[in-house]
């Protein structure tokens, strides 16, 4: 197997459990995984219980998990799991296929992918298993749909909002306050990718929206929501083809965060009459300079107000520098943005 790496967010090893009640399906789950220098084999398990055990004493970074299990199955594994301690999680059963009932359940308890158990250790195959797990660890998988509702289709429009401290429940706020059939959103909140996991897994659940991870050159749709990951790449956009896309970039030295509002932000500059951006509670300035220049190339901008922030500071800034065109509680700022941008003349925009 090609132990090259491929990405410097896969620079580090990721740690890895196996979780299946077959201990030869282990013993050679463990030897197809141990062969990728990007992955660690810290444990494994045959039960539920067991598995509990182990996760516990290894703090695994992505974890293999069967569905045919005894005694607690595995979808009722998972389900506690993600209840409990949320974590990426693929899923392996002899016959799954992605339209299955047993993955499609899997999706929506929470897990990262559902794939079926490798027959035969040819290079693929292994090659296949191995860059989901590291895709699971690495949150370049997309969460879960929250059901069987398909939303497809691309919109000229793209969404903006850069948060920190208090962003959490601003976010929520946010999104419960958009149409499920909105222009794509792209979020950087500062926060530490395990907790940022969590938030993404909890957020598809609940929300009308697909919510994800931000995953590289993907395209963004319709009713979605894109989470930029708190790794060692910067999320960026991109506009081609008559589509929003993705484009992670490397974090340089003078990115004091990652993810950055700032480089978010500045990265949609050439194509801003088509962007609404909104700046929520959080401490320091990340976001003003790019929200400035959003906003003197025709995107619609806006605050969040004082008194429905934890905390002022980014908004703030972004006020200081005439970033913002309008401040607003963050219950209302969802409607002003679409408003906005509903009104923008978006002849001669650049393609």
């Amino acid at each position: 197997m090609d132990r090259t790496l491929v990405n410097p967010v896969e620079a580090h090893t990721h740690k890895v459990v196996i979780v299946d009640d077959s201990m030869s399906m282990r013993r050679w789950l463990s030897s197809v995984i141990s062969q990728d220098s990007r992955l660690e084999i810290v444990g494994a398990a045959g039960t539920a219980e067991e598995a509990r055990s182990v996760i516990k004493q290894t703090n695994p970074d992505v974890l293999t998990l069967d569905i045919e299990m005894p005694g607690i199955n595995g979808l009722e594994f998972l389900a506690h799991l993600m209840r409990l301690r949320p974590m990426p999680v693929v899923m392996l059963a002899g016959a799954i296929e992605g339209k299955s009932i047993g993955a499609e359940r899997a999706r929506s308890l929470g897990a990262a992918a559902c794939m079926a158990k490798p027959s035969f250790p040819t290079g693929p195959t292994m090659h296949d298993l191995c860059q989901t797990l590291v895709d699971a660890a690495t949150g370049r998988l997309p969460a879960a749909p929250t059901s069987n509702e398909k939303r497809s289709g691309v919109s000229d429009k793209l969404i903006m909002v850069g948060a920190s401290t208090g962003g959490v429940p601003a976010i929520e706020t946010f999104l419960e306050q958009l149409p499920k059939d909105s222009p794509p959103v792209v979020v950087a909140q500062h926060m530490p990718h395990g907790f940022l996991r969590t938030f993404v897994n909890r957020m598809d659940r609940s929300c009308v929206h697909q919510v994800g991870f931000a995953r590289d050159d993907m395209r963004l749709e319709i009713g979605t929501v894109n989470i930029s990951p708190s790794q060692d790449m910067q999320t960026s956009v991109d506009w081609r083809n008559g589509s929003w896309h993705i484009k992670h970039v490397e974090r340089r030295n003078d990115h004091w965060y990652c993810p950055s509002v700032d480089v978010l932000f500045t990265s949609g500059v050439p194509w801003a009459p088509q962007i609404g951006a909104a700046i929520l509670t959080g401490l320091g300035d990340d976001g003003a300079r790019g929200m400035l220049a959003l906003r003197r190339n025709g995107a619609c901008t806006i605050g969040q107000s004082k008194e429905s922030c934890v905390v002022y500071g980014m908004p703030g800034a972004a006020l200081s520098l005439n970033a913002v065109q309008n401040e607003a509680p963050i219950d209302e700022i969802p409607t002003i943005l679409l408003a906005g941008l509903n009104e923008k003349d978006l002849s001669g925009v650049k393609t």
